[in-house]
């Protein structure tokens, strides 16, 4: 079955008599996690349909409201998000920095491909910005350092070089063959110096200039390269220097490019309020503060504006929360409602982060939690969109 724990959606995951198998630890904890909510108004606890005839009334009377999130939810709950959004003419926004890459990825703006094909092909493995050793434990072993790969049968060992460029020495970077430095807020700076190296120029740049010209040499002899950008690097690099880098990567040599997030249906969402059926807000993504405060009522789905984004607390708009489980931001939202987890207690769609669709079987069947049946986010959706 498929872990939901974060976007590579590993497939091999078991669980039972209440233990779970093959899951790293990220996962085992998502999988596990039995704290539940209550459905409340007001900070009072009520019955789940009450709370959801009040979000309904809310986001009805709203005149602008915006709907954050949806990253961790199923495709079906999504898209009835969609529609609802349409249906109130509602802003939607992932409130993820990934969101700019995603769309140049799924328009073919930029050069991509899948876990399997990092896993038969890669031999230059770059981790910008990114430490999936603690984001995603499993993808060193499954696909992008450790595996034997169909041409890439000597593994980390003989057919892969790792490079780490990242503001810290990270634990990913403690197992790369090399490490760049950067520093923070200079990250166009180094993507440019990097350019002027691939052309054999030498960069004046803050960065050494040797070793910048030693990794265009390592980048330029790559057979099949691969950067996985982190929150780190999309946070502070726009979208044109990843694209004008990628291109000139593609001048001497075959690379592409996979956006490293968390949530486990990002691409899904990213993809779909890029349509011009959906009502979507300015990217790249991230929460905008200006735009939240522009708000009268946010909707937030699996996600927590008050961890995100600490200054939401400020925000003068009703909240209303759907989530699996209690954050921070279900302390003092207005509404809020409890649901299943996507693959966990729910079946359903997803979209692993290179795009494959993947199927999500309910994880916990009767007898393996003694935690109360959920309902779904995908009912609660539809009931909101049927109210409204």
């Amino acid at each position: 079955m498929a872990c939901t724990g974060c976007a590579l959606l590993c497939e091999d995951v078991e669980v039972q008599d209440g233990e779970v198998r093959h899951a790293c630890r990220i996962g085992t904890a998502h999988i596990l996690n039995r704290q539940q909510i209550d459905p409340m108004v007001d900070q009072k606890v009520v019955d789940i349909d009450d709370a959801i005839r009040h979000a309904a009334a809310m986001l009805a009377d709203a005149e602008r409201p915006m709907f954050l999130g949806f990253g961790n939810s199923i495709t079906e709950t999504q898209s009835s998000g969609v529609r609802l959004a349409e249906k109130i003419c509602a802003g939607i926004d992932p409130c993820s920095v990934h969101t700019g890459l995603i769309n140049e990825i799924v328009h073919s703006r930029v050069r991509t491909c899948t876990l399997p094909e990092v896993r038969d092909h890669a031999d230059v493995i770059m981790f910008w910005g990114a430490d999936p050793m603690n984001t995603h434990p499993r993808l060193l072993s499954g696909y992008a350092y450790y595996p034997r790969g169909k041409n890439r049968q000597h593994g980390w060992e003989e057919d892969r070089t790792a490079i780490a460029i990242d503001v810290r020495r990270s634990h990913t970077a403690s197992i790369c063959k090399s490490f760049h430095k950067i520093i923070p807020g200079r990250d166009t700076e180094f993507i440019d110096g990097l350019i002027l190296a691939l052309r054999n120029k030498v960069p004046k740049t803050v960065y050494d200039s040797k070793k910048v010209l030693k990794l265009a040499g390592t980048l330029k002899k790559a057979e099949f390269g691969v950067i996985f950008a982190g929150s780190e690097m999309l946070g502070s690099v726009p979208c044109d220097a990843i694209i004008r880098l990628m291109d000139e990567l593609n001048e001497f040599s075959d690379f592409r490019i996979l956006s490293l997030y968390h949530q486990y249906n990002l691409r899904s969402i990213a993809a779909a309020t890029n349509t011009d059926t959906a009502v979507s807000c300015e990217r790249p993504g991230g929460c905008d503060p200006t735009r939240l405060r522009e708000a009268d009522c946010l909707l937030c789905v699996g996600f927590d504006l008050a961890n995100s984004l600490p200054q939401a607390r400020d925000i003068d708009a009703s909240i209303i929360v759907i989530d699996p489980n209690e954050t921070l931001t279900s302390g003092y939202a207005d509404v809020v409602i409890p649901c299943a987890s996507g693959g966990v207690d729910l079946a359903g769609t997803a979209m692993r982060m290179d795009g494959a669709e993947i199927d999500l079987p309910c994880i916990m069947k009767n007898g393996q939690t003694d935690a109360l049946t959920r309902m779904s986010d995908l009912n609660i959706m539809d009931r909101l969109l049927e109210a409204v």
